[in-house]
């Protein structure tokens, strides 16, 4: 003999508890929340910016300048130059400058990073449409000239950083800045430039 079932009823079905399905959820968003916080706390400094220097920033627009070299003099610069364009390195060379050709409100990003093409550091920067076509231009001219009138004058804070011969046209808007740095010394020059 077939056993027989109870037919099949529809109807409502019963109601459980959502309480600790919320509270589990909400406890799980709460964790998550502190969680992200915790690591923002320690990516960030206590005033909100990034405790990496090397990291991308925006370059300074009144402290950064490129200024084609007239006049080089090494070890002429014994004391702070009183003419508009004449400008002094660390190591005390006196730089006679043209006028500023580009600065620093062309310069969308800065960072120091390790030099993939070879030993030490290097200053990259990335330059606004504007700014790649000016730096293209003004490279292709000092790329035909003879030295000093080869050499651009990258100027932070009225002193020369660097002063590199142009060996070629920079079209693309990528900017290196290089000259046997540190890790310091070219986090301090990504510094400077940024403000």
């Amino acid at each position: 003999m077939a056993q027989s079932y109870p037919p099949p009823q529809l109807g409502v079905p019963t109601k459980r508890s959502r309480g600790p399905v919320v509270l589990f959820l909400v406890l799980v968003v709460v964790l998550v929340v502190a969680v992200v916080g915790i690591v923002l706390i320690v990516l960030k400094g206590p005033n909100g910016t990034a405790n990496d220097p090397s990291e991308p920033k925006h370059a300074a627009a009144g402290t950064l300048q490129f200024r084609r070299v007239v006049k080089v003099e090494p070890n002429a610069c014994t004391k702070a130059p009183t003419t508009a364009n004449v400008r002094c390195s660390s190591d005390g060379t006196r730089y006679t400058l043209g006028k500023v050709e580009l600065d620093g409100t062309h310069v969308t990003e800065v960072q120091a990073v390790v030099n993939s093409q070879g030993v030490g550091w290097v200053v990259n920067l990335t330059l606004d449409a504007q700014g790649t076509t000016t730096f293209a231009t003004l490279t292709a001219d000092l790329v035909k000239q003879q030295e000093p009138a080869n050499q651009l004058a990258i100027v932070v804070n009225d002193q020369v950083v660097s002063a590199p011969m142009v060996n070629g046209v920079i079209s693309g808007g990528q900017v290196q800045i290089t000259g046997n740095f540190t890790s310091d010394s070219a986090k301090k020059l990504a510094a400077d430039i940024t403000g």
